[in-house]
C-alpha cells in the first residue's frame, strides 16, 4: 500500500479515468435503455388492446346476456301486470328495463370507441326495442282500464303515447288489444330473434377473442424474447459498472476508512480520481492540523506574552474554583505612569520580562494567565494557607530580578496578593478575596505582597 502524500498539484500518476469510463458505460446503458423503454411501450401497448378488447367483447356479452334475461322477465311483468292490473309488476318492469339501459349504455361506450362491432348484438337490441314498444303499450292500454288513474304507475307507463285509434277503444277492447299484443306472432318472434342473435354474439366473440388473444400472444412473445436479452446486456454493464467501482473507488475507501477515523494519511491507491483526492486529502489534512493548532493556541493564549488568557482563566476558574487550590492576583506597580513615561513598546517588554519571571519561578502546574493590561493571576493547584511563605518569597526573588537584572529595561516590581482554598474567614470567592487583598495592600505600598486575610 502506496502511503507517501503529495501536494494538491501533484500529478497523482497512474490509474483508470473514473469520467471517461463513466461516460461509456452510462452511454452503453442510455442505449440500452432507450430499447428497453420501446419494448416496454410495445408490451404495454399489447396488453392495453388486449384489454380494451376483452373489456369490449365482456360488455357486449353481458348485455347480450342481460338481455336474454331480463327480456323474459319483463315479459313475465307485463303479462301479469295486464293479467292482475296490479301496479306492482310494472314498477318490476321499469326497474329492470332501467337496469337493462345501463348495461347497453356502457357497450355504447366500447362501440363507439371502434372496439365492439357485433352485429349479432344490434340485431337483438333492435329486437329488444322493438319488444320494449309493444309491451309499453301492451301496459298503457291495460293502465287506460283501470280506475286508478296514471298516477299510481312508474313514468315509463304515464309517458307512452297512445294513437287516436287506441284512444278511441273502450276499455273491454283496449284490454283484449293489450292481451293481443303480448300473444300475437310477431311478438313471440321478437324473443326468438334475441334469443338467436345472443347466441350467435357469443360464438362470434368468442371466435373472434381467440383470434385476437394468439396475434396478441406471437406479438408479446416478440418482445418479450427482445426485453429478455435486453435485461441481460443491461445486468451485464451494472455487473461490471459495480466491479469497476468497487475495484477503483469502493475498496479504496473502505482501505481508508481506519485512517480517515483516525484523521491520518490516505493511501494512494485506485482510480485515478480517488489517487488525486488522496493526494489533496493528505495535504489538507496536514495544513488542517497547523492550522488547528495554531487557532487552538491563539485561542487560549495572550499574543503578547504567550500566557494564558483571560478567557482560558475563566475556564480554569469556573473548573477548579472549588479544588484545594491558591489563587494569585498581580500587577506591574506604577504601570501607567511606565508606559507614559518610557512608550508603550517598553511597557510591552516589561510585561514580556515579568510574564517570563512568573514562568521561571513558578511550576509547571501552575496556570499563570495575563488577565488584564498589566494583572496577572496564577491558580496554583494543591497549595494552601501553608505554602504562603513559599508563594510570597518567590514574588521577592521576582522583584529582586526585575530590578536588579534586566539591564536593558528600567527597574519594575510587582505586587501580589494572595488566597488560599482554607483561608480563614472567607470574604467571598477565592479570587474575590485574592483581588482584595492585592488592592488593599497597594493602599499602602507597592512591591509587596500579602495573604488573605492580610
Amino acid at each position: 500500500m502506496e502511503n507517501q502524500t503529495n501536494s494538491p498539484g501533484r500529478n497523482p500518476g497512474k490509474g483508470v479515468h473514473l469520467n471517461r469510463l463513466n461516460i461509456l458505460l452510462i452511454f452503453i446503458g442510455l442505449v440500452l435503455a432507450l430499447f428497453m423503454v420501446f419494448s416496454m411501450y410495445q408490451t404495454s401497448n399489447s396488453f392495453s388492446q388486449i384489454v380494451n378488447v376483452t373489456e369490449a367483447y365482456l360488455s357486449a356479452q353481458q348485455t347480450a346476456g342481460m338481455l336474454s334475461s331480463i327480456s323474459t322477465e319483463m315479459s313475465e311483468q307485463c303479462a301479469a301486470f295486464i293479467r292482475s292490473g296490479t301496479p306492482d309488476p310494472a314498477y318490476g318492469y321499469a326497474g329492470q328495463l332501467n337496469a337493462i339501459d345501463g348495461q347497453i349504455e356502457a357497450n355504447a361506450a366500447y362501440a363507439d370507441s371502434g372496439e365492439s362491432e357485433d352485429e349479432f348484438l344490434v340485431q337483438a337490441l333492435a329486437a329488444f326495442r322493438t319488444k320494449i314498444a309493444t309491451e309499453t303499450r301492451a301496459m298503457r292500454l291495460m293502465a287506460d282500464t283501470l280506475p286508478m288513474g296514471l298516477e299510481a304507475f312508474p313514468p315509463l307507463i304515464q309517458q307512452t303515447e297512445l294513437s287516436e285509434e287506441d284512444q278511441a277503444l273502450s276499455p273491454e277492447e283496449k284490454k283484449k288489444t293489450a292481451l293481443g299484443l303480448i300473444s300475437s306472432e310477431e311478438y313471440l318472434a321478437l324473443g326468438t330473434t334475441i334469443s338467436d342473435a345472443v347466441d350467435d354474439s357469443h360464438r362470434v366473440a368468442s371466435e373472434k377473442g381467440k383470434n385476437r388473444a394468439m396475434q396478441t400472444a406471437q406479438q408479446v412473445q416478440k418482445v418479450m424474447g427482445r426485453q429478455k436479452l435486453l435485461v441481460f446486456l443491461l445486468v451485464v454493464v451494472a455487473l461490471a459498472a459495480l466491479l469497476l467501482n468497487r475495484m477503483l473507488i469502493i475498496s479504496p475507501i473502505q482501505r481508508s476508512v481506519e485512517n480517515l477515523d483516525k484523521r491520518e494519511p490516505m493511501p494512494v491507491e485506485g482510480s485515478y480520481e480517488v489517487r488525486h483526492l488522496a493526494n489533496v486529502y493528505n495535504e489538507v489534512l496536514k495544513d488542517n492540523a497547523e492550522k488547528t493548532e495554531a487557532l487552538s493556541y491563539a485561542a487560549t493564549h495572550d499574543a503578547l506574552t504567550g500566557l494564558l488568557n483571560r478567557a482560558e482563566f475563566d475556564r480554569l476558574y469556573k473548573e477548579l474554583k472549588e479544588e484545594k487550590i491558591g489563587i494569585m492576583v498581580a500587577d506591574v506597580d506604577h504601570f501607567k505612569q511606565f508606559n507614559d513615561e518610557f512608550g508603550h513598546r517598553t511597557g510591552d517588554q516589561v510585561l514580556k520580562a515579568v510574564a517570563g519571571k512568573l514562568t521561571e519561578h513558578f511550576r509547571e502546574e501552575d496556570r499563570i494567565c495575563r488577565i488584564g493590561g498589566d494583572e496577572f493571576c496564577i491558580v496554583m493547584p494543591g497549595l494552601g494557607q501553608d505554602h504562603a511563605e513559599t508563594v510570597t518569597e518567590r514574588i521577592r526573588q521576582i522583584n529582586h530580578e526585575l530590578q536588579e537584572s534586566l539591564s536593558e529595561l528600567p527597574p519594575v516590581t510587582i505586587s501580589a496578593g494572595f488566597a488560599f482554598w482554607d483561608r480563614p474567614n472567607p470574604g467571598g470567592s477565592i479570587f474575590r478575596d485574592a483581588d482584595n487583598t492585592l488592592l488593599s495592600v497597594k493602599k499602602t505600598r507597592t512591591d509587596c505582597c500579602a495573604v488573605y486575610p492580610g
